[in-house]
């Protein structure tokens, strides 16, 4: 799981939920983007 490293132990500020995905946004400007496709979580971080 070393891919959310650079998420682990930051604090979330907001949640903005979108059609079919969920962004999270971190206090150190963050971003985790969480989506269905062919139902199956798919996830992409910026920046890497």
């Amino acid at each position: 799981m070393a891919k959310y490293d650079g998420v682990r132990g930051q604090e979330l500020m907001d949640v903005e939920e979108k059609d079919n995905e969920l962004i999270l946004i971190f206090k150190d400007n963050r971003y985790l983007f969480i989506r269905v496709e062919d139902g199956r979580l798919v996830t992409e971080s910026v920046p890497e």
